[in-house]
């Protein structure tokens, strides 16, 4: 099953809910603090970041009909910590209608403005683990990010692949002040990703690696995709791994 990433971030200084604004995409429609749910209808996980995070919230008119999503825990810090509070759905993923809007909410202690960040998953159903030959490939970027959007970065790989077309089934994402990566496949509507790291160190999130989150995307070796960084900072320095499986 397929799946993308939205994200949503803002400086603000509350102590109850406000809405956050949506981050500016290129594969979603977005306007302020609201997404346009895509055609993948189904919120496969979410991850909720603010130092000063007190409560947060995700609300659409499909979850109104019920009761909105009551956030906790968030990691409290700018970005993910290792491990993440990672909410998984990504097996039973909750449906929401195609074409509404969905928002997200955030309080903090309000002793001053600070920023906050959410990310949203999109899939269409639940997504199964795929087995497979995985091996794992690793990419470099040099790329100036744009601090608080996302920010398309050309990858070289340290390996040349063989001839041939590949399953992406896992990716890592690490910069000095990453949030979250995508990737971007020539032809393919979607952006697929993960949460990021800053160090050698940290622990990556199980379901975004070796084949837990199914087929990302796929790619022919003459055409590789590009990341794109969702960061705290101008980093200059970018790392991807990609779990790769050979199909062709």
């Amino acid at each position: 099953m397929p799946f993308t990433l939205a994200a949503f971030t803002e400086s603000q200084d509350s102590a109850v809910l406000v809405n956050i604004a949506a981050v500016p995409d290129t594969h979603l429609r977005v306007v302020g603090d609201d997404i346009y749910v895509p055609l993948l209808s189904q919120l496969a996980g979410y991850h909720f970041t603010g130092a000063n995070f007190t409560q947060g919230q995700i609300d659409s008119p499909s979850l109104r009909v019920q009761t909105l999503i009551d956030v906790e825990p968030a990691d409290l810090a700018d970005e993910p910590g290792s491990p993440p509070a990672f909410h998984d759905l990504f097996s039973s993923p909750v449906p929401l209608a195609t074409g509404e809007t969905i928002r997200t909410l955030m309080a903090e202690d309000a002793a001053g403005a600070s920023r906050v960040n959410a990310l949203l998953w999109f899939s269409d159903g639940p997504v199964a683990p795929v087995t497979g030959k995985i091996q794992t490939l690793r990419a470099t970027g040099a790329t100036t990010l744009t601090a608080n959007a996302w920010t398309a970065c050309p990858l070289t790989f340290s390996q040349t692949l063989p001839v041939g077309s590949y399953n992406v089934v896992g990716a890592r994402f690490q910069s000095a002040g990453a949030r979250a990566g995508r990737l971007i496949v020539p032809g393919y509507s979607w952006r697929p990703g993960a949460l990021g790291c800053d160090a050698d160190g940290d622990l990556n999130t199980p379901r975004f690696r070796y084949g837990q989150a199914g087929v990302w995307c796929t790619f022919a070796s003459d055409n590789p995709p590009q990341a794109e960084f969702f960061s705290a900072s101008a980093d200059t320095s970018e790392v991807v791994h990609l779990d790769l499986i050979k199909i062709a």
